[in-house]
């Protein structure tokens, strides 16, 4: 009787270790599939206002910078709502600002480092998407 229960407590003990080492082993394996969170893909979204800092810009852009640049657009095409500000990697422009105007069509302004507007694109109307009526 004392045997047996030598080989049971024996046996319970052996698979009490054996399935921990198997929960450290998954534990191990999972942490090396894990990717690390990248914050250069950070996108902030607020209202229509989108800040992705995803491009690999050196120098990130400042509150004070993305309000200048908004003003500076916003001034030259008339009313409106900035969409997007980010740091352009053109020659000669710093800025560029996605403009979402109040018909609903979308125009592009480069800015210089002096905020002086540098080129601003044709509007751009959205299409509405298609619905079927099946």
């Amino acid at each position: 009787m004392r045997k047996q229960r030598m080989w049971i407590t024996g046996a319970a003990s052996a698979a009490v270790v054996l399935g921990g080492a198997s929960v450290a082993v998954a534990v191990i394996q999972q942490s090396r599939d894990f990717r690390p969170w990248d914050a250069s893909s950070l996108v902030v979204r607020v209202g229509d206002l989108e800040l992705d800092d995803a491009a690999g810009s050196a120098q990130a852009l400042s509150d004070a910078d993305r309000d200048k640049a908004t003003s500076a657009a916003l001034s030259k095409v008339g009313q409106g709502k900035a969409t997007e500000v980010e740091r352009d990697d053109d020659a000669g422009s710093a800025f560029e600002v996605a403009v979402r105007l109040d018909d609903g069509s979308e125009v592009d302004v480069e800015l210089a480092a002096d905020f002086q507007v540098l080129n601003q694109s044709a509007p751009e109307h959205q299409s509405a998407p298609e619905h079927d009526d099946d």
